[in-house]
């Protein structure tokens, strides 16, 4: 273990000293050549098996939707790979795939194939990396007091979010862009508490 983390309580629990050093953003979100200076949090030995079977559906998986500049060699390099690993989520992509219509650009319909995803494995994970992005950032636990909820908003909500949340009396803003915008970070402390 990096001595950094020895003796450091886990973060994503709160409760259990540490076994090692965790990625909050798993390097395989990103391709090799965009892994560098990613945030690493203290992590128990239960929470990092949790977190990694999380990680491994979400690397496989999301990168299908990916709109990043290099979610398409994303998708063409690394996900056949763990797809070649992984027959069962394999069969349950290519089993449940079909043919919806979405809005295109211009607003009129266009065909395109949609794969089955868990959404609350997403929650799940994110819920986990909020927590190890506290601690990275203001070295706070949360206790079981406090909750870390996740939703899913649309650009309307995402700018309520902006003017309710990230509103001006905020201190201690960060905001984070890791590889090549595959994923974007904004957090903030409010001046009431601390977490």
């Amino acid at each position: 273990m990096s001595k950094k983390f020895k003796g450091l309580r886990c973060p994503y629990c709160s409760k259990r000293i540490a076994v090692t050093g965790d990625h909050i953003f798993a390097r395989e979100f990103f391709l090799p050549s965009a892994r560098t200076n990613l945030p690493q949090a203290p992590i128990c030995e239960e929470c990092n098996n949790e977190k990694s079977k999380l990680e491994h559906y979400l690397t496989t998986v999301l990168p299908f939707g990916g709109r990043h500049a290099d979610a398409s060699e994303n998708l063409a390099s690394m996900v056949p790979k763990r797809l070649g690993k992984n027959a069962k989520l394999h069969r349950q992509l290519r089993d449940g795939q079909q043919v919806v219509f979405v809005p295109g650009d211009t607003g009129s319909a266009e065909q395109t194939t949609a794969i089955p995803f868990d959404g609350e494995k997403l929650e799940e994970l994110i819920s986990m990396i909020v927590r190890g992005l506290i601690w990275f950032h203001w070295r706070v636990y949360l206790e079981d007091s406090h909750t870390v909820r996740t939703h899913t908003v649309t650009a309307h909500g995402l700018q309520l979010c902006e003017e309710t949340l990230f509103r001006p009396n905020a201190r201690d803003r960060v905001r984070g862009n890791l590889g090549n915008g595959a994923l974007c970070t904004k957090g903030l402390r409010v001046w009431t508490t601390p977490r």
